[in-house]
């Protein structure tokens, strides 16, 4: 293939062995490193994959697997709410000194606490929601 300079060639190792069936074991640099160039935008997947002797199919799935492992280390925790509209403030079960998050939906500042019990959450989540044009 024409080198036209736009697809990127990894240049270290690529396969850290052969089996006996002819199947490559891939270097976790390189997968790492062809994953994150897939994921630039306007990069074609099947034209990185051929310029870097990769079936286009193998990197399709990496960029899944990358996806998938992204949205496993991102645990969901829950967290207290105190709902505030127009000057009506509930309160949560206890007061927690430390961080909180703040979201504002459909007017309204919902502030989540780290330690909401869950009927609580979702008792005020479904009030905004209500609330919603």
């Amino acid at each position: 293939m024409e080198d036209c300079g736009h697809i990127p060639v990894w240049s270290g190792q690529r396969v850290e062995r052969t089996n006996a069936r002819g199947r490559h074991r891939y270097c976790e640099p390189f997968k790492a490193w062809i994953v994150v160039k897939a994921l630039q935008p306007g990069m074609s997947t099947a034209g990185l994959a051929m310029r870097n002797q990769v079936n286009a199919n193998q990197l399709r799935r990496w960029v899944k697997l990358h996806h998938q492992g992204a949205g496993s280390q991102a645990a969901a925790k829950l967290l207290p709410v105190t709902l505030a509209s127009r000057g009506v403030v509930v309160p949560t079960t206890s007061r927690v000194q430390g961080s909180a998050v703040e979201i504002e939906l459909a007017g309204v500042t919902v502030r989540i606490r780290d330690d909401v019990a869950l009927a609580t959450l979702r008792t005020v989540l479904m009030a905004v929601r209500g609330m919603a044009p």
